[in-house]
């Protein structure tokens, strides 16, 4: 997200400093507009203001035009290789995120192909909305406490600011908002990946930093990530709200049986290459398995 209005493609005016603007005003002009797909990471929504982009300056719900697509592919950070795992970093309060955005991008980026080269009209938007209800004020963002994901409201903000002084003097402030989390604490919006349809944690887009090297704000472009608990007795004494992997996946064969489910909704709704459903299958198979005959015991 760019750090000064206009924050979104249609053409708005800032109520704070009444100028009219847009990212495609000129284009509209001419005629000339392009056909746009823009992905997020969730993190940006926490980080970098993104919900400025379905939002006007005061906070209300506005449409996307009909040029542009947007995605946030929900419960990723800024990035995270192929192949990353969850590990613990001194800076950060929680394990870091590894959930890699990459099987969707790829998909809409096939999309996004046929769209301008054949005129197919590509997935509808998935980010976070006020009129869904999707996207809440930060207060709002998780509807109940889950233990060990600790969440005070944090996210970046959004101001106007006179630069012709020193120190620049604040003008104003836009709404900033958030995704809201569902009962495992990720977001309901958004493009939702097997690990989010089919969990065994929960992923987020933020991770606050650590006691010791500056608590109270969010660790730049990562994200968390939270195990379930194994089994009930596991849960219970946590008293975690989040149902435990055996709760959910009594069988391994459930568990594969749900992933095959998600994948295949993905790829009908154009979310997911075939070739990426079944790298997740395998994955299933290969390396879920074992966990959860584990969890178990």
């Amino acid at each position: 997200m760019i750090d000064s209005f206009p924050f979104t493609y249609a053409v708005l005016t800032d109520h704070l400093t009444g100028r009219s603007d847009g990212l495609l005003a000129r284009c509209l002009r001419t005629s000339t507009c392009p056909k746009i797909m823009q992905t997020d990471s969730e993190h940006e929504w926490w980080a970098s203001r993104a919900s400025l982009l379905v939002t006007d300056t005061e906070g209300h719900h506005i449409e996307l035009p009909d040029n542009v697509r947007a995605y946030m592919i929900a419960g990723t950070p800024h990035f995270a290789a192929p192949g990353d795992t969850m590990r613990a970093q001194p800076a950060m309060a929680l394990p870091l995120n590894p959930l890699h955005a990459g099987p969707p991008m790829r998909a809409l980026l096939q999309a996004l192909d046929a769209w301008v080269a054949r005129g197919i009209m590509p997935p509808a938007s998935r980010v976070p909305m006020r009129a869904h209800g999707t996207l809440v004020e930060a207060v709002r963002a998780l509807p109940a406490p889950i233990p060990g994901l600790p969440y005070a409201a944090l996210h970046t903000p959004a101001t106007h600011a006179d630069h012709s002084v020193l120190p620049p003097r604040d003008i104003g402030r836009y709404p900033v908002f958030v995704p809201l989390a569902d009962g495992d604490g990720m977001s309901v919006a958004g493009i939702r990946m097997t690990p989010l349809e089919v969990p065994l944690a929960t992923y987020t887009g933020w991770n606050p930093r650590a006691t010791g090297y500056g608590p109270g704000v969010l660790f730049p472009l990562q994200g968390a990530v939270l195990p379930l608990a194994a089994n009930a007795a596991q849960r219970q004494a946590k008293a975690d709200p989040r149902l435990a992997i055996n709760e959910r996946y009594p069988e391994p064969a459930a568990y594969l049986a749900a992933v095959e489910r998600a994948v295949a909704r993905a790829v009908r709704e154009r979310l997911l290459l075939p070739e990426d459903a079944e790298r997740a299958i395998a994955a299933a198979r290969a390396g879920r398995l074992a966990q959860l005959e584990t969890s178990r015991r």
